[in-house]
Order: structure tokens, then C-alpha cells, then sequence
């Protein structure tokens, strides 16, 4: 029996329900007590394997449960670790305290279903009866949180994010009118009412430039089409065929069939960077090309790699079209540098792309635009940290402000709202790409 204390250990993954955590001294996997009693009444499958976060590689569970291995246990700091927001989840109680929720609605079900025995309810009956339980859970959270947090909330504002990380700002005024869409704003303008987005867009022609609404799809397009052939390579020991759901009859509210697709086991996480780096490596080194060729990659690619672009939510023709612009907008070595990134960690990256894209001659900048009051996502916060250290591609923040606020814009150190006519903006030419991925 082994005598280690287990006091350095490192979790697997903190996106199980049961963690699985090793111990660097013995090497030892195991689950902290304090998930004992859900784990074996509600999730025993889960009990044998812990899933490696980066590699989603399979690790047998060699110690079982073990005293004082989690955080809370040992009375340190807890490290939230929110899930992405998904339908059904979308408030910040529902991503940082899914762990609580999951396992106290298993409970509380459980201890409705005793009490009633025995009965003919249909699935879809038992479903309304835990979402109901559910939500009063996450209710009873809420309330919870607002007297003893467990977690903290990130609440950064784009003001703070601007001193943080030096970004220019584009202060607009307009005219606020209703919306038949729930939190969705919209600005009065003397062309037609419309969207902020389409309202900075408006203001960016006006100054001689020409804008695109952009956000995540068309990125996952050009990542699909140009990723394809290194993702779905059969040569990769790690891929295997998994089924997906068709999204095109699910888009018109048709149920679709399964389409079975090939891909690596580990896709998207850090690990399949760096495990297949080298592939990587020379699949883009193949395509770094004149804007031209890109097109013509992007065309031959297109077809074969529409189940994959299924899977990555870029499929639509209109995001299709999108894609095509970014093609005759940015530079290769722009297009090779958003690639590059992505794949390092394609599901941590893959969300909070700016709204727009603004050009015009041998000038492209991005720009996020946010209606007054608005504030930051976390994956928008993430993506300007990483266009600062990482992707330097121009950027602003465009701040859609009230007529009796624009003051307060002002004095966030941007300059008028005409100042951009002579601002800095990226240059369109390509500049070379040497071999370790780096721009020169």
C-alpha cells in the first residue's frame, strides 16, 4: 500500500464531473471523498477513467477516492473554471457553478423520484420535472452567491480593458429606439434604423472605408476549408470517425441524418498543437501563396471539407461568402498567422472575433462594437489580450454611446469621432513568413 501523502497533485481535467487528479510524487490517479457519494450513486461509468484536458487521452484511476485532494478540501483558494455559454446556459451562476448545479438536481431528482414510485410518466414529462428542479436550483444558487460567493466573477468594463491593453477607441453618439428582439439594441439613424453594428459600419463608409460584419463563422470557415487536409489526414494515427448531426435540415428545422466524419481524438485542445506541430508545420508552410493562390486552395478545399465545417459551425453559404471577402481583404500572411493560432488551441480561441472588419486601399483594422452600457465577454477579453501579445493585427473598440454620454467617451482618450480618418491602420501587404512561423 502506498504510504504518500498525495499533497502535490494536478488535475486532469477540471471539466469532469468526478476530477480525476494525479499526484506528482507517486504518480498515483485519483478522486477526492467529497465526490464519493454522487460519483457512485449517479455516476459510476465515470469512476474507472479520468479524461487528460489537453491530450483527451483515456487514464485509468489507480488510488479511487482519496481524502482532501481537491481545492475546497484542503481549504485553499477555489480556481473557477466557467464553461462556454451554450443554450440553457447562459448566465455567469450557470457556467461558473455547473459543477453545483449538475450534482444537486441530480439529487433533488432522485429524491423527488423515491417519494413518487412507481409511475407512467413519458420521458418528456420526467425532462419538464428535472428542468423545473433545475432551475429552481440555480435559482437557490443565485441567491447564494449574492451573500457567500464561491467564485469570483470576472466584470471588466471596455474602459478597463482599454488601460490595460492601450486600445484605441472609436466614440459614436446615436439615437437608442426599441427592439422586438430581447437585449438586442438598436440605433434610430436617418438611413433606417439598424443595428450598432451595422450603425459603426455606417459611420466607417462615410469616412471612405469599407466595412464587413464578421464575428466567429466566417473564421471557422477559413479554418475548416484551409485546415482540412492536415485535420483529417489519414496518416494521423489519433483520428478515428465520429458521427455529427447534418446541420443543414436541422437550419430549416428538418430533422437531419448522421453524417460520419474523421478526426483526431484530441482535435482542438492544446495538445493536438503540439502533437502534431510538425504536419502542421509543413501544411502551412504548402500553403503560404499570393492572394490568388489562396483563393484557389480555398475553392479546391471548399467541397471536401463541408462535414468538417458542419462540425465547426461554418457551413452556411452566407458565412461562405463572408470567408471569401476576409480572402480578398487580409493579407496571407495574415489569414496563415489566424490559422496558426487557432489550431494551437481551436477550442479555448475559437470564440470572441472582433464584429468587423473595416478597409480600404492597403489599410484593414478590426473593430468590436458595444452598445452603451454593454461590457466585455471573457472571450472577447481574451482575444484583445491575444491581438496585443500575440496576433498584433490592428484593432478598436467602437463605443456606440448616447448623445448626453459622449462626453464620457471623449475623456477615455479617444478623440472625436472623425479622428480615425488619420489614424494608424494595418498595412494589406504581404510581408514574408519564415519556416518557425514567425512574420518577418
Amino acid at each position: 500500500m502506498s504510504t504518500c501523502p498525495h499533497l502535490n497533485v494536478r488535475c486532469l481535467s477540471e471539466f469532469e464531473l468526478i476530477r480525476k487528479y494525479r499526484c506528482e510524487s507517486c504518480g498515483a490517479v485519483m478522486m477526492c471523498a467529497c465526490d464519493e457519494s454522487v460519483g457512485r450513486k449517479f455516476l459510476a461509468p465515470q469512476l474507472e477513467f479520468g479524461v487528460e484536458l489537453d491530450t483527451k487521452r483515456a487514464v485509468p484511476v489507480t488510488a479511487g477516492f482519496q481524502p482532501k485532494v481537491c481545492e475546497e478540501c484542503r481549504g485553499l483558494p477555489l480556481t473557477p473554471h466557467p464553461k462556454s455559454a451554450s443554450p440553457g446556459r447562459t448566465s455567469k451562476i450557470a457556467r461558473y457553478y455547473w459543477r453545483e448545479l449538475a450534482f444537486k438536481t441530480m439529487k433533488r431528482f432522485d429524491v423527488w423520484s423515491q417519494t413518487r414510485g412507481p409511475c407512467n410518466r413519458t420521458p418528456a414529462e420526467h425532462a419538464e420535472i428535472k428542468n423545473r428542479i433545475r432551475r429552481d436550483v440555480l435559482a437557490k444558487l443565485k441567491s447564494l452567491h449574492e451573500t457567500a460567493p464561491k467564485y469570483t466573477f470576472s466584470k471588466t468594463r471596455p474602459r478597463e480593458i482599454i488601460d490595460k491593453y492601450g486600445v484605441e477607441v472609436v466614440p459614436l453618439k446615436g439615437t437608442y429606439g426599441s427592439s422586438p428582439i430581447k437585449r438586442r439594441a438598436v440605433i434610430v439613424d436617418s438611413a433606417g434604423s439598424c443595428s450598432v453594428e451595422e450603425y459603426a459600419c455606417r459611420h466607417f463608409r462615410r469616412l471612405g472605408y469599407r466595412a464587413v460584419i464578421v464575428e466567429n463563422a466566417p473564421i471557422h470557415v477559413l479554418f475548416g476549408v484551409y485546415m482540412s487536409p492536415v485535420i483529417q489526414a489519414a496518416t494521423d494515427p489519433q483520428n478515428r470517425t465520429v458521427g455529427i448531426s447534418d446541420r443543414r435540415p436541422f437550419d430549416g428545422e428538418v430533422r437531419g441524418k448522421i453524417i460520419w466524419i474523421l478526426l483526431p481524438d484530441d482535435f482542438g485542445t492544446r495538445g493536438y498543437g503540439v502533437r502534431r506541430a510538425e504536419a502542421i508545420r509543413k501544411h502551412l508552410s504548402a500553403v503560404i501563396c499570393e492572394p490568388r493562390e489562396l483563393q484557389r486552395l480555398f475553392d479546391l478545399w471548399l467541397g471536401p471539407s463541408a462535414d468538417l465545417r458542419q462540425y465547426l459551425s461554418g457551413n452556411r453559404n452566407d458565412q461562405v461568402q463572408v470567408a471569401r471577402q476576409l480572402i480578398n481583404i487580409l493579407p496571407a500572411a495574415a489569414i496563415i498567422e489566424i490559422l496558426r493560432y487557432l489550431i494551437e488551441d481551436y477550442w479555448g480561441r475559437r470564440a470572441g472575433w472582433p464584429d468587423l472588419l473595416v478597409y480600404r486601399d492597403n489599410e484593414f483594422f478590426f473593430a468590436e462594437v458595444k452598445s452603451a452600457g454593454d461590457k466585455l465577454g471573457e472571450n472577447q477579453e481574451r482575444w484583445i489580450r491575444d491581438y496585443q501579445q500575440r496576433l498584433h493585427f490592428p484593432f478598436k473598440l467602437v463605443e456606440v454611446l448616447k448623445e448626453a454620454d459622449l462626453g464620457a467617451g471623449c475623456r477615455i482618450g479617444a478623440g472625436d469621432s472623425g479622428g480615425l480618418a488619420h489614424a494608424v491602420t494595418g498595412q494589406r501587404q504581404d510581408r514574408a513568413i519564415v519556416s518557425e512561423g514567425r512574420e518577418e
